[in-house]
């Protein structure tokens, strides 16, 4: 009993962890674009504002599309696109942008973040590894940083091997 919830602690803190690095991210994605973020309502029906809101991520999201099929290393375009599909709530569809921007900057700790980011909040934890060991070759004297690498991988060992016990 006191080792499971010794367990239940660790994997709570260890997710704690991972969603504050994961909101930093986040933080740090939205602050590369100079338009502020919608604001969200209170209540979860969609509004009239809230569809003219979605049409017109719709319509910036083909325009970047649009621009990246002439200019695939546009990275004004790559940024723009990844901003709208966060904003339109397409995670998984901001990745390929998000990539393609951190193998064209590749020290851009902003873009290796939102990377780790997403696939945490997608919870592809097992993706967000990649991310934050980079993340700690650029940082190598920033040991929370390397803390948390090893929270997230000591967490995904616990779940393997809890999932091959069941």
């Amino acid at each position: 009993m006191s080792q499971e919830r010794g367990i239940v602690q660790r994997v709570l803190i260890i997710l704690s962890g991972v969603a504050f690095l994961g909101g930093t991210a986040v933080m740090g994605l939205s602050m590369m674009t100079s338009t502020p973020p919608p604001s969200s309502s209170a209540s979860s029906e969609e509004t009239p504002e809230d569809d003219a809101q979605t049409v017109f991520l719709e319509s910036q999201e083909a325009g970047y599309v649009s621009v990246l099929e002439r200019e695939p290393e546009n990275p004004i375009a790559l940024e723009g696109l990844v901003k709208t599909r966060i904003e339109l709530g397409k995670l998984k569809e901001a990745l390929p942008p998000l990539q393609k921007l951190s193998e064209l900057e590749p020290e851009n700790q902003d873009y290796i973040q939102a990377i780790a980011a997403i696939h945490i909040q997608t919870e592809d934890y097992e993706g967000a590894i990649a991310p934050f060991e980079k993340l700690v070759a650029l940082n190598p004297d920033d040991q929370e940083l390397k803390d948390q690498l090893d929270q997230l991988k000591t967490f995904l060992e616990n779940d393997h091997q809890e999932s091959t016990n069941e």
